[in-house]
């Protein structure tokens, strides 16, 4: 093989393979710097987050790789067939008609041995392959080349290292391509200059922390460094169930570059950015953490100490009612560890002190006490804040109410006692008396005056607590009492004539000042003896005129009921209509049967009250010393009172029953007939009963009217025997001033 040619073949081979290089090179830098003009303008108009320019940095290198790849090292990998570079440097040298290729072609096969099997003429062949040594030695195979096509690839090369050195440069000195540089090749953080600049509240690090399922408020702020500062700012937020745009409003605080938009029931996680003027934020990722609660609220009061009460557990929220000089234990359960926790006062300003601060216990427990002025009726919020400063957004809550100790609650009620008494009458009084932490005295509260006084001195108020139950100051068990006390009129040294009002009253142990609670106030008008004996014989005389109506009503009801039995039937009337009519008359008298019962108990019953009323004031005592057997108790209990008790629960009750009965023979008069005649001797013995009782009620009255004039008339001269005596002792000469015995 001839070495001329095989050398002359390598130097175009290796001038090829620089002129492939320096055509794909250049074209290769012009791309790239098409490339980077285009991420440039991408990126400003776009603003690209973190990812995206990324995204694009590792697209652009892949492309420039891959490009750079396919227009200069895949070239130089190919290897150019000799037989071809022959064809080219003929194809440029047309007078050589072939003689190149061929002299290779038969040097290359004469060396193989492939002429001799031929049987090609040996001379004619090195004739040939001579020849075309001799014109590969004239002939310059680089001309084969297109050198214009050269030129123009190092004029693109040129173009392109010059605009990648102005790049380069640009990069070192312009802020701009140092921005692009460093946003898109170096992927920082740096922002394009432009006339807005946002700032999402909160976000450290391109990371926001907001409460799980709460309702967040995200501010975005223009910076100061913006200089349109009046921009419309959203919201983009983006999750895996895509993206939105929520609108953001004003806040008109920071000269109205603040703004504001509300997230709803946080409950996924999701990253958002702003967008507003020409600038976009970058995207800002956001986690949700547990905010701090209280998982459980523990209240226990301390009373004050003369309440007896040491502490007391108060469940739920409220409101909870607490007494002046109490205090109270806050104690909360958190669900983590707490930067600070503080009990604050609802609806004290922000400016104001966060409130008081909760000391940690133990286990994430805290707990603070109350007391004096910083327990007050209201709501109280408890404030949680954790390590990464986040607050609890839901408050928890608990009412108070503050009050003063009540007083004491008194019921009284007077027993056998009227509006009149006498000045040595004892007053017994039923009473029920309840406080909440006990009672430590209880007492009659006496007032009178004297209404017949002439002068405004003698009818000046007297009053008076007269003491009947006292316990120890030190037991607040007796919370509540039922009984009754007795008032003893006569160490009150009252007359006749005068007004007495008395009530019960009732003392607890509050210190300062002690609770006082009295019942209703009962007016008591205070009479002699004569008066009380007029106005008791008064009123026995109107019981009596009662019974006596009784008597008349159960005369007029055995009349009636012969009247029915014996009436015939109106012709015009059906047999149902008469049944029903004798019916509805039986069912009355049966009514009217039992009235006159409750009549006659009521009669018994004042006259219960009469003889306790005597009782009472101390007039059956006079009356037993004139007439020893013929006592009060005497007329009243056992000629008045059980008769009638015994008249009405025994015939009265019976007779009430029998008449019922009737009912049950009404259609037939024969029946009905027979039922009422025996009915008839009973309804005679009742009015004989009556008889004798009105009987008893009529003696008791005259014996009494006996002894109210044989009483007065003791009184009378009992007060002319003080006169005699008085006026029978010798008269002291000194008594009289006026006496001239010494002038005598």
């Amino acid at each position: 093989m001839s070495n001329v040619i095989q050398q002359k073949l390598e130097i175009l081979r290796r001038k090829l393979s620089g002129w492939l290089f320096v055509h794909g090179f250049g074209r290769w830098l012009l791309a790239g710097l098409v490339i980077v003009g285009f991420s440039m303008l991408l990126d400003r108009a776009f603003k690209m987050d973190l990812a995206q320019r990324g995204i694009v940095l590792f697209a652009m290198l892949a492309g420039a790789l891959a490009y750079f790849y396919w227009l200069v090292i895949r070239p130089l990998l190919k290897r150019a067939n000799d037989d071809a570079l022959l064809l080219q440097v003929e194809k440029k040298n047309p007078e050589l008609k072939e003689n190149l290729i061929s002299s290779w072609q038969l040097e290359r096969q004469s060396s193989a041995g492939e002429l001799r099997a031929t049987g090609t003429s040996e001379s004619l062949t090195l004739a040939t392959i001579e020849s075309g040594r001799n014109k590969a030695q004239k002939i310059d195979f680089g001309s084969a080349l297109d050198s214009g096509r050269h030129q123009t690839d190092w004029a693109i090369l040129i173009t392109g290292l010059v605009a990648t050195a102005l790049l380069a440069l640009g990069i070192w000195q312009t802020s701009f391509l140092k921005t692009w540089f460093r946003r898109n090749i170096l992927l920082t953080n740096d922002s394009w200059p432009q006339a807005t600049y946002l700032e999402i509240v909160g976000a450290k690090n391109g990371r926001l922390s907001i409460p799980r399922g709460s309702d967040h408020r995200q501010l975005v702020a223009v910076t100061e460094a913006s200089r349109v500062k009046e921009a419309k700012v959203s919201l983009e937020m983006e999750n895996s169930g895509g993206r939105s745009v929520q609108v953001m409003k004003p806040t008109g605080k920071s000269d109205g570059r603040e703004h504001s938009a509300v997230l709803y029931n946080v409950s996924t996680t999701f990253r958002m950015r702003a967008v507003g003027g020409d600038d976009t934020t970058d995207w800002v990722e956001v986690d949700l953490v547990e905010p701090p609660h209280v998982m459980d609220l523990k209240l226990t009061a301390s009373l004050p100490e003369y309440t007896g009460v040491k502490s007391l557990e108060l469940a739920g929220n409220g409101p909870h009612t607490l007494l002046t000089g109490s205090s109270l234990q806050v104690e909360i359960q958190a669900n983590k560890t707490l930067k600070s926790a503080f009990v604050k006062r609802a609806g004290q300003p922000d400016g104001d002190a966060k409130g008081l601060p909760m000391q940690l216990l133990q286990d994430n427990r805290y707990a603070v006490t109350l007391g004096g002025a910083d327990l007050a009726g209201g709501d109280y919020l408890v404030s949680l804040l954790d390590d990464s400063d986040l607050p609890n957004f839901r408050p928890t809550k608990f009412s108070l109410t503050i009050k003063e100790d009540q007083p004491p609650k008194v019921r009284a009620s007077l027993l056998g006692i009227s509006g009149l008494v006498v000045p040595q009458a004892n007053v017994p009084t039923s009473y029920q008396a309840i406080d909440e932490f006990g009672l430590s005295n209880l007492f009659f509260d006496a007032r009178w005056t004297n209404a017949e006084a002439e002068s405004d001195s003698e009818n000046k108020p007297v009053e008076k607590q007269i003491e009947f139950s006292r316990y120890k100051q030190s037991d607040t068990s007796t919370r509540e009492v039922k009984d009754y006390a007795v008032l003893d009129l006569q160490p009150l040294n009252l007359v006749p004539g005068m007004s007495l009002r008395i009530a019960i009253g009732a003392q607890d142990f509050c210190p300062a000042p002690p609770g006082i609670g009295r019942s209703q106030e009962f007016l008591l008008r205070v009479v002699s003896n004569e008066e009380l004996r007029a106005d008791l014989l008064r009123r026995e005389i109107e019981q009596r005129k009662a019974f006596e109506q009784v008597y008349e009503k159960q005369m007029e009801l055995a009349t009636e009921l012969q009247t029915i039995a014996v009436k015939p039937r109106d012709p015009s009337m059906t047999p149902e209509n008469f049944v029903a009519q004798r019916e509805a008359a039986l069912i009355a008298l049966v009514r009217n049967q039992k009235g006159i019962g409750t009549g006659m108990a009521q009669v018994a019953d004042r006259f219960e009250e009469f003889l306790v009323e005597i009782k009472n004031n101390r007039l059956d005592e006079a009356e037993n010393e004139l007439f020893p057997n013929q006592s009060i108790e005497a007329r009243f209990d056992g000629r008045i009172i059980q008769p009638i008790r015994k008249l009405d629960q025994e015939l009265i009750s019976t007779i009430s029953r029998q008449i019922d009965a009737c009912r049950t023979v009404i259609a037939k008069d024969s029946d009905l007939l027979g039922a009422v005649e025996q009915i008839a001797p009973m309804h005679q013995q009742i009015l004989e009963e009556m008889k004798r009782i009105l009987a008893a009620m009529s003696d008791s009255e005259n014996f009494q009217e006996v002894i109210n004039d044989l009483l007065r008339i003791k009184d009378v001269s009992g007060g002319l025997k003080k006169e005699i005596e008085k006026k029978s002792q010798p008269k002291d000469v000194f008594d009289d001033p006026n006496s001239d015995i010494f002038d005598k």
